[in-house]
């Protein structure tokens, strides 16, 4: 009798309320555009050497759940996509996912960031990506500077990147100063890049986020991924993706000019190495921006996938901001017998795991439930004891 009415209540309590940070529990948002939090160097349209740059301000617009109360809520910093070559903070996609967050109670932060790439170049290439790193650090160390007037949680801040945005957010999560590539430093030509905290704002805080997601994303190197970068990430990728390859290789269809970067799936298997919490959503088939879009603007979208992409993330976030366990899947407190029920019950059809106790039940981080889950909370249990 317990083991039925458990979820059945579970289930219930959830469906009669709606979730702040899970649901939209807000009608309107409140949108502030072009606030400047910084100001860096920037290269023409057209260039062959970095040296002609000029300095220009650097904007972002806040999104607000409109006639909120509280005065300490989490941030998502939204990187919008475009290859460094185009794309800025108000297409498709960025704006869509900042007016859900908001509506959620967020604070959503739409952000632009430096252009700029050559893309014969392999050396541009990586200095283009460091640049949007140290662009997304002043958006952080800003946000940090200026946490109480804008009513935000210090600790509490994300990052969510699509396409070159989750490259930025990547490396920005698991890059040290002293992990700069070789091309950062620059040559006779090009100007030393300075240190990931030196551009933008003089804003002295730890520009690293909360956690990361990465739809479609990259790191240049596997090896930048250290046992201290305990950041959770949550990964997004579609197994054909020929523009940022799910393993690894050239991106943009094989452009061997650009640097070899590694997908999701050999990010989740280095962070499943280092015991770093993350999870991996791949999609069998799909190509690049799955979720709808054509460098960030809706061609046929938003889809299934975007939905999908909606509630795994918010679940996610939800489980960080509440401090749940992997394996609490009913969400008393505790990991136990009731939980390895719940995920058997999933199994066998007879029960439907919300996204948060998805997340919770995915205890091997593929984005999938099913046995081996089972057994490894089981195998869990039974250490605890």
């Amino acid at each position: 009798m317990f083991r039925v009415l458990l979820p059945i209540l579970f289930i219930f309590s959830y469906s009669i309320s709606q979730t702040r940070y899970l649901d939209e529990v807000f009608d309107e948002v409140t949108k502030t555009e072009d606030i400047i939090y910084g100001n860096a160097p920037d290269l023409p349209f057209l260039f062959l050497f970095e040296w002609n740059t000029e300095n220009v301000d650097l904007d972002m617009d806040i999104y607000e759940p409109t006639g909120d109360t509280l005065t300490n809520r989490p941030v998502i910093i939204f990187i919008h996509s475009g290859a460094f070559f185009s794309g800025y903070n108000e297409v498709d996609d960025v704006v869509a996912l900042s007016i859900t967050s908001a509506k959620r109670g967020y604070v959503a932060v739409s952000m632009n960031y430096r252009l700029g790439i050559n893309i014969l170049s392999s050396y541009s290439g990586e200095r283009a990506v460091y640049r949007g790193v140290q662009d997304a650090s002043a958006v952080v160390r800003y946000l940090r500077e200026f946490y109480q007037d804008y009513g935000i949680d210090y600790e509490n801040i994300f990052i969510w990147g699509t396409s070159a945005g989750s490259f930025i957010g990547l490396h920005l999560a698991f890059v040290e100063d002293d992990e700069r590539l070789l091309s950062t430093y620059g040559s006779d030509e090009d100007p030393d890049l300075g240190c990931i905290d030196c551009e933008g704002n003089d804003y002295i805080h730890n520009s690293k986020p909360k956690a990361v997601i990465s739809c479609w994303g990259a790191l240049v190197d596997l090896d930048m991924i250290d046992q201290e970068n305990n950041i959770p990430t949550i990964m997004f990728h579609g197994t054909l993706d020929p523009v940022v390859l799910f393993n690894s290789g050239y991106p943009f269809t094989g452009i061997i000019t650009l640097p070899i970067v590694y997908g999701s799936n050999l990010i989740h298997e280095r962070l499943n190495e280092l015991h770093i919490q993350n999870a991996l959503y791949f999609e069998e088939g799909q190509l690049h921006e799955y979720w709808g879009t054509l460098n960030g603007n809706w061609f046929g979208g938003p889809n299934e996938y975007y939905y999908q992409i909606l509630d795994n993330s918010y679940a996610h976030l939800f489980t960080l901001l509440q401090s749940y366990q992997i394996g609490d899947v009913n969400t008393d407190g505790n990991v136990g017998i009731a939980d390895i029920l719940l995920i058997y019950d999933f199994i066998h059809g007879n029960l439907q795991l919300l996204g948060i106790q998805y997340s919770l039940a995915d205890y091997d981080s593929n984005g999938i439930v099913n046995s081996l889950d089972a057994n490894i909370l089981i195998n869990t249990i039974l250490n605890f004891n």
